[in-house]
């Protein structure tokens, strides 16, 4: 593992671990909805909101422990087949791509999440709940997403087309 990888790694795992407390959440808290609904025909009030902002933090902090965790679809059938330098350039081509696609998420999301704070952004619903914070937290995500696939871009180059690829015949 690079000096550059280690604290890629290590900023995955907090933001995957808030997306995990995010999700226990969502399952929670959808739960006991659907069981107060079911008792007494009215639902909890405020779920249906803070389940918006779980399901931002799930996708987008997730973004980097997927990527970490390696659990991203990937096709990868052509490079394969590619001599080792042709399949280092598609690879690195590949993760430049994704870099830029994410990049197109990312700067309009950061511009809107600055917006969104300045203003102090709240979502209504049956309760006023502030949005703002997620909306950062989007970016966050988008960003280091885009970091995440410049790096493999580089370490591809490199000849290292992920750190520490795990081996799909050891499942």
């Amino acid at each position: 593992m690079t000096f550059l990888e280690r604290p890629f790694r290590a900023l995955a795992n907090v933001f995957g671990g808030v997306a995990l407390v995010s999700l226990a959440f969502l399952m929670v808290a959808i739960t006991l909805d659907a069981t107060v609904r079911s008792l007494i025909d009215r639902p909890i009030t405020g779920i249906f909101e803070l389940s918006e902002i779980a399901l931002v933090l799930i996708v987008f902090l997730g973004l980097g422990w997927t990527q970490m965790e390696h659990a991203h679809i990937r096709v990868d059938a052509l490079v394969k087949l590619a001599p080792p330098p042709v399949a280092r350039a598609m690879n690195a081509f590949s993760w430049a791509a994704a870099a830029l696609a994410l990049a197109l998420l990312t700067w309009p999301s950061t511009l809107d999440a600055i917006h969104s704070f300045q203003i102090k952004e709240f979502r209504w619903g049956y309760i006023e709940f502030p949005i703002w914070w997620a909306k950062i937290a989007l970016a966050v995500g988008l960003w280091f997403a885009t970091a995440q696939m410049l790096l493999y871009s580089g370490l591809a180059l490199l000849g290292r087309d992920q750190p520490s690829t795990p081996d799909p015949h050891t499942d």
